[in-house]
């Protein structure tokens, strides 16, 4: 009897399986979907100026060059950004790497012309958490470390003599900021972005501000137009590098 009730419970299960019924037996909830990564790619363009003081071997010399200026000196630049997020958590990356030829600075009175010769590399990382983030724009705290290679070329000539040497220095600079983003429409977005950092450790004190807007040309396209200004006061070993970087940046970039 008691095979008997087994072979008719299992012809009953086979059954409602075979005939679209449901079986008494429950099936595990399904675990939640994880948030979705979102990534951003950018071709960044930074026509930029320098205003400071460089040198090498404990000679310093003024540089100014407007940014208006700058593209006949620009021998090489390339410039690349990426972003990977998740939930409020995210990663930013950039580099920019610039050689100038001949930057102009500022003679004095004893100094008949004077050159210098800027091959720059920087490379910036950050992690970012969003403390903010709604339908009118976000708000994201920023700890990062940025790695900065400058090598110098300096001649100075005068009536007398003439000085020339080069010298290269690479450090990297801890750094914390913020980056925040107000969205006017559903294409326009107001974008601004600072950061401070050097502490010592690589730089006495450098720091960072851009703002801009950014235009969504398509659900996979981005525009970004702005002005950034990038700030490095640097010394060590009679190397000087206390320049400020700035000018107009515009960006076309892909989020997928």
């Amino acid at each position: 009897m008691k095979k008997q009730s087994a072979v008719l419970a299992s012809l009953l299960f086979v059954s409602q399986l075979a005939f679209g019924g449901t079986p008494s037996i429950e099936a595990p909830p399904a675990p939640p979907a994880a948030d979705a990564w979102e990534f951003r790619a950018g071709l960044p363009l930074w026509i930029s100026g320098l205003d400071g003081d460089a040198g090498v071997l404990g000679r310093v010399a003024p540089v100014d060059v407007a940014f208006k200026d700058i593209i006949p000196q620009i021998n090489m630049a390339a410039a690349l950004s990426f972003e990977a997020r998740r939930g409020p958590w995210g990663i930013l990356t950039s580099g920019i790497f610039m050689n100038l030829s001949d930057a102009a600075g500022t003679p004095g009175p004893l100094i008949d012309s004077l050159k210098v010769k800027i091959e720059q590399l920087v490379l910036d990382g950050a992690v970012s958490y969003a403390v903010i983030d709604n339908d009118c724009g976000s708000l994201e705290l920023l700890a990062g470390v940025r790695y900065n290679y400058i090598k110098l070329g300096l001649t100075i000539e005068s009536s007398s003599k003439t000085f020339s040497a080069d010298k290269s220095h690479s450090w990297v600079d801890p750094y914390v900021g913020v980056l925040g983003r107000t969205h006017i429409s559903q294409c326009v977005s107001v974008v601004g972005k600072g950061d401070i950092g050097g502490f010592g450790v690589g730089s006495d004190l450098t720091w960072q501000l851009y703002a801009g807007l950014e235009f969504q040309i398509s659900r996979s396209c981005y525009l970004g137009i702005g002005y950034r200004y990038l700030s490095v006061d640097y010394t060590s070993g009679g190397f000087t590098y206390d320049v400020a970087t700035s000018g107009p940046q515009l960006e076309l970039g892909f989020d997928f």
